[in-house]
């Protein structure tokens, strides 16, 4: 398994990178009938760092015309104010948003930010991996709390107490059975190979199971067991009513999550490398005025 003190350095990266990232976010305009949100073109403009004064229509014709050649619809993802019942001229799509950026100018303060945001969010693999790597350590703290709350209510044999929820959120299946479906080896722990979805699934089962456990009386091994069953059994039915795919059959992930995390750290370093480079040049600028 791995450690979660890795995982714990990436995670609070992650949420130091989201703090500049914020400013995105709340510039992000969620308009009715499009599952996509928003950015109107004076908020992008803005946030890239451009005066009130200068325009920021190449960088737009430029992203247009990429946006043309790659065959993508421009009304959809270029719309103009007054077709939504908007203020401003012009509204972006996140598709559009990134090849702004991409295109705007590059000593702006901003611009490598913006760069930055805007390519995680088309990448649905880098959001996948963050999102993971956030799972797969709040599985971990949070599987820690349960086993606290299962000892204060008389559970000795915490391998029988945990093996009882996982085999019941899984169908039926052994901790080795899952192992032998997910093709990992006996040393492979089969959650640092879970994506984002089946660690959500995971999640729920170890957060119930321990509010369930803290609203009982010490009940020892046989009974603590029961109802993390019970509990998991609750999960499994909900995820099957709901549509969706059980955990045993969730494709594995194709790497362990914490070289996920190694990659996903080293791409957080370079964003910051990137900011302060953009910063170091913004203030040679404002030193020579």
């Amino acid at each position: 398994m791995v450690q979660a003190d890795k995982l714990a350095e990436v995670t609070a990266l992650l949420a130091e990178r989201d703090e500049d990232f914020n400013p995105f976010e709340n510039a992000r305009l969620s308009v009715a009938g499009r599952e996509e949100s928003l950015w109107s073109i004076d908020d992008l403009k803005r946030l890239l760092g451009y005066a009130p004064d200068e325009s920021i229509d190449p960088a737009v014709n430029r992203a247009k015309t990429s946006a043309a050649t790659a065959g993508i619809s421009l009304r959809d993802n270029f719309i103009t104010g007054a077709s939504l019942g908007l203020p401003a001229a012009l509204y972006v799509s996140k598709y559009a948003a990134t090849l702004i950026t991409m295109h705007a100018n590059p000593s702006k303060p901003g611009a490598a930010r913006a760069q930055a945001y805007f390519a995680l969010h088309v990448n649905r693999q880098a959001l996948e991996d963050e999102q993971r790597i956030r799972a797969r350590l709040a599985v971990a703290d949070e599987n820690k709390k349960l086993s606290g709350v299962a000892k204060s209510r008389g559970v000795t044999n915490y391998s029988r107490f945990h093996s009882a929820g996982v085999e019941a959120l899984y169908g039926g299946l052994t901790l080795p059975a899952i192992r032998r479906l997910k093709g990992l080896s006996e040393q492979e722990h089969y959650l640092d190979f879970a994506g984002s979805e089946e660690l959500a699934a995971n999640l729920f089962r170890i957060t119930q199971t321990a509010a369930a456990l803290r609203r009982q009386e010490p009940l020892g091994d046989a009974a603590a067991a029961a109802t993390h069953a019970h509990v998991a059994k609750g999960v499994r039915g909900l995820i099957l009513e709901t549509g969706n795919l059980p955990p045993e059959r969730l494709p594995r992930a194709p790497e362990r999550v914490d070289r996920v995390a190694a990659q996903v750290k080293q791409r957080i370093l370079s964003e910051r490398v990137g900011a302060l480079l953009e910063q170091h040049t913004e203030g040679n600028k404002r030193d020579r005025r």
